[in-house]
């Protein structure tokens, strides 16, 4: 399922990706308790997370890693080019940015 989080909430996203990550416990038939000791974490964080309720980007990454699927972060903030521009700056990547907005 190839779902788009254009505009959705923070909320929304937490939910859906909460309720995957629930999904995907499930499917390698694992409890909550079982998947918050390979984790690392406590079993009420294991819920939280699944019910979309937060959880630290370490505690995600932790349950991500104990479900096997720590390889669906490979991409997450990877820019991909659209554009010859687009290549020569990932190249030459900036390293502050300027305040020429106003800020």
């Amino acid at each position: 399922m190839n779902v788009r989080f254009d505009f959705y909430t923070p909320s929304d996203i937490a939910d859906i990706l909460g309720k995957r990550l629930r999904t995907q416990r499930l499917a390698l038939n694992l409890t909550q308790a079982t998947l918050a000791e390979k984790a690392g974490i406590g079993v009420s964080t294991v819920a939280r997370i699944e019910a979309g309720q937060g959880g630290t980007l370490d505690n995600i990454i932790r349950v991500a890693i104990a479900l096997g699927m720590i390889n669906h972060f490979a991409q997450l903030f990877d820019i991909t080019p659209t554009s010859i521009e687009d290549i020569i700056a990932k190249q030459n990547p900036r390293l502050r940015a300027s305040n020429k907005s106003g800020e």
